[in-house]
């Protein structure tokens, strides 16, 4: 994905040259992106972008070019922002966040609503700053090295410098395998972190200093109100999310799922649009219950609807790189944003999508949240939660049998030191805010942001549940409210009950009591018979999924699978028991459900393969090259 890059090193401007120009190709590698770059002796930072909106050529610099400023995303609804925060008329917003910065200095962006990053750079005092935004949708990863300190938009950029060490950190492999995730602000390599959501990083005479301009806070106590009240507040900041971000220079469309988030701004942007229709993308296997559902919804919203077939060919043809933009952090099931991008790009250069809606709204609540623990049981209770809906990849109790001996003795304890950290600065004792917090600062930056960056390389991604308002409002919703997705079903039922009669996945039946929910419950009843008694055939399948990677990778994706997780190197990196990696392969081909497991492992060992070992070769060339031990 495009993105910012930079350094700040003791070398000659023709070094610092080189090696930007080299971080910029392995950020993106196609002519196609526009590259702004800037260097100098010692220092040197630009921007890779798409030129779709935040387009004013950068740097933008002050008066006397003692500071410049390169950034990455846009603010939303900037004309508003810019007159109610105060700024020239006719300033570009980076221009405006560095004015800001002359007049705040390190607390500028906190009122900012926007997905950004940005970098500034203040020649007169050798001092770097880097900035995220409040939630940090626009990920900037740093080395800090003996002779200087580097930047990029992905750990692959900041791995153009051969000064950075190779060193594997094996706590977030452990975590990442874990919880399909990794926690706090680790990458794959030792040497390289993530910027905190939030923060401002400042590099200066070689010291770092971090410092958070904003964190979630949730109330000690909540405000004492109607669900009714709290319901119509939801829709009134929902509206406006959405109307700062309709309005958009290049062609739009949303991602449309058989689920509730992308079904609710759906409506909202239809809202939205003036009698305009909303052009609407879902891929998956034809006949899938998303797909079908969200044709529907599209036809009742007037929308134009395209439908792409997610093909499991898509991972001989994409595998490599979707990881490599993932920087290996992204599990290959989970990727498939990218496998019909181009197609979707060829209808629309700005995509909206339903985000972290699920993530705000109580996905992850369940019901042993709603009780007080003692201290020395809060993580386990939490590890519980997840176990209630089967959301970690391997559990705690495999680890001896998938890892080494020397890889957990090299781990030790700390693959869950980063969730009792979570845990601490959530700042409240309630297991369910607790949970609220963990996913807004670990699983969403981690994982879930990880379908927005595969789109990335080819549109401009914009996320209303991400703003500022609307996120703000969520932390004073008492958490009751939000368990089984209450509130925000409750608000959906409310604006677009048309919308309601059409079934939603997983269940399969609509949100609202009618016609048709009760014959598909009369329906689901009849084929739960026809199963009991053996005639599960008549009955059709319980579900019609999107995407089936477990059938896949037994099947079309089989070889590929086998060649890359069976091979001599994956099972000799002394990671993982070779034993149980071939048990768990033969155990899926045999028929058990493994997918997501071996897509974890799949992601790890073709990272090793680009970043560690530097061999680069395409899915389908590895497919048939590639031999198992």
């Amino acid at each position: 994905m495009p993105g910012l890059i930079g350094l700040f090193k003791q070398t000659d401007g023709e070094g610092v040259g080189a090696l930007l120009a080299d971080m910029a190709q392995q950020l993106e590698p196609e002519a196609r992106f526009r590259r702004e770059l800037h260097h100098e002796a010692e220092f040197g930072f630009g921007r890779v972008s798409l030129g779709i909106v935040n387009a004013a050529a950068q740097p933008a610099w002050n008066d006397g070019r003692s500071l410049g400023l390169v950034m990455d995303g846009e603010l939303y609804d900037f004309e508003a922002q810019r007159q109610a925060l105060g700024g020239s008329a006719n300033a570009s917003q980076a221009e405006f966040l560095l004015n800001r910065y002359l007049e705040y200095g390190d607390d500028f962006a906190a009122p900012l609503n926007g997905a950004f990053s940005a970098v500034i750079w203040d020649r007169r005092a050798r001092k770097l700053l880097l900035i995220s935004d409040r939630l940090g949708l626009h990920p900037l990863y740093y080395a800090h090295l003996p002779n200087g300190f580097v930047f990029g938009a992905g750990v692959r950029a900041v791995l153009a410098d051969p000064d950075v060490p190779r060193d594997v950190d094996r706590v977030a492999i452990a975590q990442f395998l874990t919880f399909d995730h990794v926690l706090g602000q680790r990458t794959f390599m030792r040497a390289v972190q993530l910027l905190p959501q939030g923060s401002v990083l400042t590099y200066h005479q070689g010291q770092v200093r971090l410092k958070r301009y904003y964190a979630l806070r949730y109330p000690e106590r909540y405000p004492h109100r109607s669900q009714g009240e709290f319901r119509e507040e939801l829709l009134h900041h929902l509206r406006r999310a959405v109307r700062r971000q309709i309005h958009t220079p290049a062609p739009a469309g949303l991602m449309l799922s058989g689920g509730l988030d992308s079904r609710l701004l759906l409506g909202l942007m239809a809202e939205a649009s003036n009698g305009q229709p909303v052009t609407t993308f879902t891929w998956g296997i034809p006949g899938a219950d998303d797909v079908r559902y969200a044709a529907e919804c599209a036809r009742v919203a007037g929308a134009r609807h395209y439908f792409f077939e997610l093909k499991p060919s898509w991972l001989l043809d994409k595998a490599e790189r979707v990881v490599g933009q993932s920087d290996g952090m992204g599990n290959v099931v989970n990727l498939h944003a990218a496998a019909a991008l181009e197609a979707e790009a060829q209808h629309a250069q700005i995509i909206f999508k339903g985000f972290m809606g699920d993530a705000m709204f109580g996905f992850g609540l369940r019901p042993r949240h709603w009780a007080d623990y003692a201290d020395e049981d809060r993580l386990c209770t939490h590890l519980e939660a997840y176990r209630d809906y089967d959301v970690l990849d391997f559990d705690l109790p495999e680890h001896p049998r998938l890892f080494t001996p020397a890889f957990q003795q090299a781990i030790g304890d700390e693959a869950l030191g980063a969730y009792e950290a979570a845990i601490r600065e959530s700042g409240v004792t309630q297991l369910a805010v607790q949970r609220l917090y963990i996913d807004l600062t670990n699983r969403v930056p981690r994982m879930t942001l990880n379908g927005v960056e595969m789109v990335r390389p080819r549109a401009v991604v914009r996320l209303p549940f991400a703003d500022n308002d609307l996120v703000e409002f969520s932390l004073r919703i008492p958490p009751g409210f939000h368990y089984g997705r209450e509130l925000v079903k409750q608000a959906f039922l409310q604006a677009f009950p048309a919308f309601a009669q059409v079934p939603v996945t997983p269940t399969n039946l609509p949100q609202t009591a009618c016609a048709r929910e009760v014959a598909l419950r009369a329906a689901s009843l009849v084929r739960w018979h026809l199963r009991r008694v053996g005639l599960g055939r008549l009955a059709g399948p319980e579900q019609r999924p999107y995407k089936d990677y477990n059938l896949w990778f037994r099947t079309e994706l089989r070889a590929w699978v086998t060649d890359v997780l069976l091979s001599q190197r994956c099972l000799e990196r002394g990671y993982f028991s070779a034993e149980y990696v071939r048990q768990l392969v033969q155990a899926h081909m045999s028929g058990d459900d493994h997918a997501v497991r071996l897509g974890a492992l799949l992601s790890v060992e073709l990272w090793h393969r680009q970043f560690v070992d530097g061999v680069r070769t395409g899915s389908r060339r590895a497919a048939r090259e590639l031999s198992p031990a």
